[in-house]
């Protein structure tokens, strides 16, 4: 029977017994007679032996999603097809109207969710061409704010996104895992263990729907599908609700911390290299805090092309609505003091790409971070607080000077802090309150608010609150998608903060460039060259980032300042973008197309490209 999984979900033997001509027959059989089930297993042997090698063939191209194009699918009797699709042809853009009908016929973010991810697992190509075709409208769905119900609901999910599971099972034996994989050009590698997955905290293996989201994102910014590999660890969970749940699909134990978990993440990272290069990129996403920061720089360390999307990515989208901001506040940068709500991984690298870009435009390193504040569990992080409030390590760069009071009170603190900026990325839900929000107003004229953190449940105050509360003043910008907001006449679309902006360039960049590491310059580059892609027109209606329909776009722009960034930091590979070679993913030598040939000639000084932005197009096209 279903055991202690089918009485939890009210299944008994009845209930789940043999559906079909004999079933009564086979129920009422005692439990010890086997006649039923041989003779079940002598006809299942039967019809395969009588079986045609070509009926095997066609369900298998039936039920591969990546040879499957509805009745668009070519070839049909050359792949066995006949006779199991309708005998009826369309060319590939009936299919996907016939998709985009579908997901209009769906009343929720969560019924679209599903069925964009049945689609996926039936008919890639039809659920690529529909996310191009759909970019802005779909991104919601498969990324923030929507993921965040899917992970929440990832045990019901009868179709889940494809994507690898390595647990602590598979120690010794993880590379196995990697050749199961289908694709054989990966390129990016998303990997989560789930133990902070948005803000919604500890999800275990349900995170994979992160890695999957992130990894549709990639896709949607014009990256090959087949470069990129959704994975997820599992070393267990510590939310207990979970490990109950008789639908949860992970490994149903504590989480294991330690050597173990180090051994884990080292085998799996060696066997995507292993099978895909050293070259492949690491992408790190929704790890605490505790292991965020260490594994990017352990495996940074032992030279791994890799970054952590919530620190970097997450700093460099914030960096870049700021710098946008200035052109609405007509502040200068060095006059900005910015108050981070929050003081975990995501507002620290923002603190710190914040005062990269100070010092970079000329204000000394003290003086920058004497402007930037931290607001973390206990409070206003200040040098020589209450002993009981004591401050980590990476905190201390950012403890306010003596004479700066401390307080518990945000609203306090904003007043004492005076800041031009408040960034909120702490799933801390409508802590920006009217008193807190009319207090920037207060010695701002135009107070610049971002509200970060997702999903929608978790934002410090929405698009609404935060017009309305300082009477159309504010520059606000949100870490999830809210709907315009009409505020006394005055209409307002507010910025959509997401880390898709950058990690899509940061990673076209960084291969086009053939990199060896990814730095915080390449990663500040990144945030300069988003803010130049707002418009006067964006800027008009209050958003300080470009619209998700422009996403697309903004990854080339953005991987171009990223490769001419790992030029001049001397990241890049030697020849990169001058019609030489550069050691491939593999180790071998790769010819590099002479930006010349691209555009007609232009290379500036040795190693510099005149248009790096026409190379990252290229290698879109090409596969290097």
């Amino acid at each position: 029977g279903l055991g202690g999984v089918g009485a939890a979900l009210g299944l008994t033997s009845s209930t789940s017994a043999i559906v079909g001509p004999g079933a009564a027959e086979a129920a009422a059989a005692p439990a010890s007679s086997p006649a039923p089930i041989a003779e079940i297993a002598a006809a299942s042997s039967r019809a395969t032996s009588a079986s045609p090698a070509s009926s095997i063939v066609g369900y298998s191209n039936l039920h591969d999603p990546r040879v499957f194009n509805g009745l668009a699918t070519p070839d049909r009797t050359d792949r066995s097809l006949d006779g199991l699709i309708p005998a009826g042809e369309a060319p590939p853009d009936v299919e996907v109207a016939r998709a985009a009908a579908a997901l209009e016929a769906c009343d929720t973010p969560m019924q679209k969710y599903r069925q964009l991810v049945s689609l996926q697992n039936t008919d890639e190509t039809t659920f690529y061409a529909l996310l191009e075709l759909k970019t802005a409208e779909l991104l919601p769905v498969l990324y923030t704010p929507t993921v965040g119900d899917a992970c929440l609901q990832f045990g019901t999910l009868t179709q889940r996104p494809p994507g690898l599971y390595v647990s602590l099972e598979n120690l010794g034996n993880v590379r196995a895992l990697v050749d199961n994989w289908p694709a054989n050009d990966v390129r990016i590698a998303v990997l989560t263990d789930g133990e902070r997955i948005l803000g919604l905290g500890d999800q275990g293996v349900n995170g994979m729907g992160i890695s999957a989201g992130k990894s549709m994102v990639y896709a949607a910014c014009g990256i090959k599908p087949g470069w990129l590999l959704p994975v997820q660890v599992d070393n267990g969970t510590n939310n207990t609700k979970l490990l109950k749940d008789p639908l949860y699909v992970g490994s149903r134990r504590e989480r294991v911390r330690g050597e173990a978990y180090d051994r884990l993440l080292d085998e799996t990272v060696r066997a995507i290299q292993g099978r895909y290069g050293a070259r492949t990129v690491i992408h790190w996403e929704d790890f605490a805090p505790r292991n965020a920061f260490r594994n990017l720089q352990r495996f940074r360390a032992e030279g791994a092309i890799t970054y952590n999307d919530d620190i970097q990515g997450t700093a460099a989208v914030t960096v870049a609505g700021i710098l946008a901001s200035l052109r609405v506040t007509k502040r200068a940068l060095g006059e900005q003091r910015v108050l981070f709500f929050g003081a975990g991984q995501a507002n620290i690298g923002a603190a710190e790409l914040l005062v990269r870009a100070l010092v970079e435009d000329g204000v000394d390193e003290s003086v920058a971070r004497s402007n930037v504040f931290l607001f973390d569990s206990k409070g206003l992080v200040v040098d020589g607080r209450p002993a009981e409030y004591k401050i980590s390590d990476d905190k201390i760069p950012f403890a306010a000077k003596p004479g700066t009071p401390f307080t518990s009170s945000l609203e306090e603190a904003v007043k004492s802090v005076r800041p031009t900026a408040l960034v909120g990325a702490a799933a801390q839900p409508q802590v920006f309150t009217k008193k807190v929000i009319e207090s920037m107003c207060a010695f701002n004229p135009r107070p610049v608010i971002f509200a970060l953190s997702n999903p929608t449940s978790k934002a410090e105050c929405t698009a609404a609150q935060a017009y309305e509360w300082s009477k159309g003043k504010a520059v606000f910008a949100s870490g999830t998608l809210f709907a315009p907001v009409n505020y006394k006449g005055t209409r307002f679309a507010p910025g959509f903060a997401n880390n898709a902006f950058i990690f899509p360039g940061v990673a076209l960049g960084s291969l086009a460039s053939g990199a060896s590491s990814v730095t915080d310059a390449m990663f500040l580059a990144a945030a300069r060259s988003l803010a130049s892609q707002v418009s006067e027109e964006n800027l008009a209606v209050g958003a300080v980032y470009p619209p998700t329909s422009t996403i697309r776009e903004a990854a080339v722009v953005v991987g171009a300042a990223v490769a001419a960034a790992a030029v001049e930091e001397g990241a890049a590979a030697p020849g990169a973008c001058r019609g030489g070679a550069i050691p491939g993913r593999d180790g071998r030598s790769v010819a590099v197309p002479s930006l010349d040939a691209l555009t007609g000639g232009g290379n500036v000084g040795d190693g510099t490209c005149a248009n790096w932005e026409a190379c990252v197009r290229d290698y879109l096209k090409t596969c290097l």
